[in-house]
């Protein structure tokens, strides 16, 4: 039987992470979706091993240029809502998934991404700015278009 995620709550982050936050840019191909096959999400990195480790704001603009749906705030509270979904490969040490589908503003000028991370048997979430590094254990939540 395959697993389906539910994505129909929009995802508001003034609500879920304070006054200070706003959507500035989302994969609107990723908020039209009501469910998703948890099984058809891929994760793709912007950079390989032996790579320079690229920032957020360049793995966001590298992925634009493929054909992937960015999955964005409504697959992040999705999972979050039901965590027995979130597959067990995102589970393994220091891997840190995010939905790059939705950009987020800070009051203090800067964007930042949302990301889930499994440690201590239960998820956490946190938000990235933009001009941090990526590494390859650093990949991003998509869909084939």
């Amino acid at each position: 039987m395959t697993r389906k995620l539910v994505c129909a709550k929009q995802f508001d982050p003034a609500v879920f992470m304070g006054e200070s936050w706003s959507a500035a840019e989302e994969d609107e191909r990723a908020e039209r979706l009501p469910e998703i096959e948890v099984s058809k999400i891929a994760l793709v990195t912007c950079s390989e091993a032996d790579q320079e480790r690229p920032t957020g704001e360049q793995c966001v603009k590298l992925l634009k240029e493929t054909p992937y749906v960015r999955l964005g705030g409504r697959a992040f509270l999705g999972l979050w809502e039901d965590q027995s979904a979130i597959p067990e490969n995102w589970k393994e040490p220091f891997t840190f998934v995010f939905f790059d589908g939705l950009i987020l503003s800070h009051r203090n000028g800067n964007q930042y991404s949302l990301y889930l991370s499994w440690h201590n048997d239960q998820c956490h979430w946190y938000s990235a700015w933009l001009g941090n590094i990526r590494s390859p254990r650093n990949p991003s939540a998509v869909l084939a278009a």
